[in-house]
């Protein structure tokens, strides 16, 4: 009896390689400085007691030796061009490459925050045509970029709501988070400084507005509503869910985490939403972080 012996086909080489304390031999070296015309220098000296004797169970291996490992290496590495990042609603993000090259363009890559504002126009000029155009699709009044990630984002956001509250005599005390909520909503309401108190959802997967009613007080300074939130479900409470926050002074806070599935249809502004975040990453395309 014969065996027909297949092999699957792969998107990808991975190549074997071993240590590279195996490659390994006492004299090799992977660089060797040219003749200098400046003096040695006695290191014992110039660091003291600081000075090294030995620098330990290291590999000693040529340039080109150091070159292919870590090459080699390189291709065992998970990449975009490989496949998806399961990683929640970061799955959503895509960076073309396109968007990788301009972020490297010189004015922009190496535009420093002290520069002449003379020579930082362009720079300038992109900042504000962002923010009018995310105003306009988000339908909120003022914006920030200064943010430099989702999570940073929510903290600026809750410092806003805890800074309006405080402007009217009282920080209040606690956040209330449905249990379909953004997974880093609640680090970030403590951190802030707020209690958190979880929002049972109902059997429709959205916030139970009996529970809701019954919940909020003047303790309770917002709510943090991922919409669509993490099982892939519009709100479609939200107005209610805005009104009986608003008539108790409470704040809509909205993870933009999902924002794909929003744009163009709706603005969170118009729901009745006071605060959000943006993942600039997830929603347009920008290169991961912002």
């Amino acid at each position: 009896m014969s065996k027909h012996m297949t092999r699957k086909a792969t998107r990808h080489v991975n190549q074997n390689e071993g240590l590279i304390f195996e490659k390994s031999s006492p004299g090799k070296a992977a660089w060797k400085l040219p003749p200098l015309d400046v003096p040695d220098v006695d290191t014992s000296k110039l660091l003291g007691s600081f000075e090294r004797k030995t620098l330990g169970n290291m590999p000693e291996v040529s340039e080109i030796e150091i070159i292919r490992h870590f090459t080699r290496l390189s291709t065992w590495n998970y990449a975009i061009d490989l496949g998806m990042y399961p990683l929640g609603s970061c799955t959503m993000k895509y960076n073309p490459r396109v968007n990788e090259v301009v972020s490297r363009l010189d004015g922009i890559a190496n535009g420093h925050p002290y520069q002449p504002e003379k020579i930082s126009q362009g720079a300038l000029r992109i900042i504000k045509t962002l923010s009018d155009c995310l105003l306009e699709i988000t339908g909120m009044d003022a914006i920030t970029l200064q943010p430099a990630a989702g999570a940073h984002g929510e903290f600026t956001g809750l410092l806003m709501v805890r800074a309006h509250h405080e402007s009217k005599g009282t920080a209040r005390k606690k956040i209330l988070i449905p249990d379909s909520a953004h997974g880093t909503n609640p680090a970030t309401a403590a951190m802030v400084g707020y209690a958190v108190e979880n929002l049972k959802s109902n059997s429709k997967g959205m916030v139970e507005i009996a529970a809701l009613q019954s919940q909020m007080n003047e303790d309770v300074a917002a709510l943090m509503l991922t919409n669509p939130n993490t099982l892939g479900i519009f709100e479609q409470e939200i107005h209610k869910v805005a009104d009986i926050l608003h008539a108790k002074g409470g704040l809509l806070y909205m993870d933009g985490a999902n924002m794909n599935a929003l744009v163009g249809k709706v603005r969170p502004g118009e729901l009745g939403v006071d605060v959000m975040h943006l993942n600039l990453h997830k929603t347009f395309s920008t290169p991961h972080g912002g």
